[in-house]
């Protein structure tokens, strides 16, 4: 089945989306750090700020998927841009602070236990053994809650018969 021509412009954008942030996030040099880095605060600082951005992304792309305008189709683009902005936010964070884990090792093993999570899979081949990461992993499955709630809502919206005057 071929995606109509008003959506065509939705999912073109969310595939050029998709492919230039999980381009960034192989090329941008991410810091790898200890089991336990330096200043603690200073981290803690750009980890808040970068999860207040992502929720800020976040909150505005369920804005735009939400609006009653949208077509399906466009509100699940959107919902795909979500999903990849938050894995590879959290894959960043993964591997910046892989020694925190055992199994991350590259940044292609911080995406695969990013992807994981997402999908709840927990195969137990990586695994968070430091206090930040069990932290950022619980701030990632309640992102992940939150996107799933919001896929299901724009399912269930599509699925509603429109009041017609």
């Amino acid at each position: 089945m071929c995606p109509s021509r008003a959506a065509l412009p939705a999912w073109s954008r969310t595939a050029l989306a998709a492919v230039l942030i999980i381009g960034v996030y192989f090329l941008a040099p991410l810091p790898v750090t200890e089991a336990e880095p330096g200043p603690p605060g200073l981290r803690a600082g750009g980890c808040l700020a970068g999860l207040a951005v992502v929720t800020w992304l976040l909150a505005s792309q369920v804005r735009r998927a939400l609006r009653p305008d949208r077509r399906l189709a466009q509100q699940v683009a959107a919902l795909l841009t979500i999903v990849n902005i938050v894995v590879v936010f959290f894959a960043a964070a993964y591997f910046s602070m892989a020694g925190q884990f055992t199994g991350i090792r590259t940044r292609l093993d911080a995406l695969y236990f990013s992807v994981t999570t997402l999908g709840t899979l927990g195969f137990g081949d990586v695994v968070p053994v430091g206090q930040a990461a069990k932290v950022t992993v619980i701030v990632q499955v309640v992102f992940d809650l939150i996107i799933v709630t919001t896929a299901l809502t724009i399912v269930a919206g599509a699925l509603r018969p429109r009041d017609r005057p």
